[in-house]
C-alpha cells in the first residue's frame, strides 16, 4: 500500500512540476514582452494588475520556475512543495472570486493533496516544530 501512495504522489509532483513549469515559462514570455501561449485574462482586473506589478509577477514566476524543476528532478521535493503552497492557494482562491474554473481547481487541489501524501513523515514533523 505504501509503495502505492508513494507511487501515486511521486506521479502528481511530477504532474505539478510540468504545470508550474509551463506556467513560469509562459509568464516570464510575457514578462520579457511577447506573446504569451496563455495570455493573461484582460477581462479579470486581478490577473491584469498581478502582470502590470512586474516585480511581483516576476518573484512568483521564479518560485514556480525553481520549484518546478526541484520537482521534476526530484530534489527536496518536500521544499518545492511548501513554496508553492501560498501559489497554489492564490490560483484557487482566483479561480473561486475571479474567474470561477472547476476544472482547475479540482485538479489543481487534487494533485497538490496527492503530492503531499507521499511526505507524511515531513508534515508530522513540520506540525511538531510548531
Amino acid at each position: 500500500m505504501k509503495s502505492k501512495i508513494k507511487t501515486l504522489s511521486r506521479s502528481a509532483e511530477l504532474l505539478l512540476g510540468l504545470t508550474f513549469l509551463f506556467g513560469a515559462f509562459n509568464g516570464l514570455i510575457y514578462i520579457l514582452g511577447l506573446e504569451a501561449p496563455i495570455p493573461v485574462n484582460p477581462q479579470s482586473e486581478l490577473a491584469m494588475a498581478l502582470a502590470k506589478t512586474r516585480y511581483i509577477f516576476l518573484l512568483q514566476k521564479i518560485v514556480e520556475f525553481t520549484a518546478a524543476m526541484l520537482l521534476l528532478l526530484g530534489k527536496i521535493r518536500f521544499v518545492a512543495l511548501i513554496a508553492l503552497a501560498p501559489i497554489v492557494a492564490c490560483i484557487l482562491l482566483y479561480h473561486v472570486f475571479d474567474d470561477v474554473n472547476w476544472a482547475i481547481m479540482l485538479s489543481l487541489l487534487v494533485l497538490y493533496i496527492l503530492a503531499l501524501s507521499g511526505h507524511q513523515h515531513s508534515l508530522l514533523l513540520l506540525s511538531k516544530t510548531g
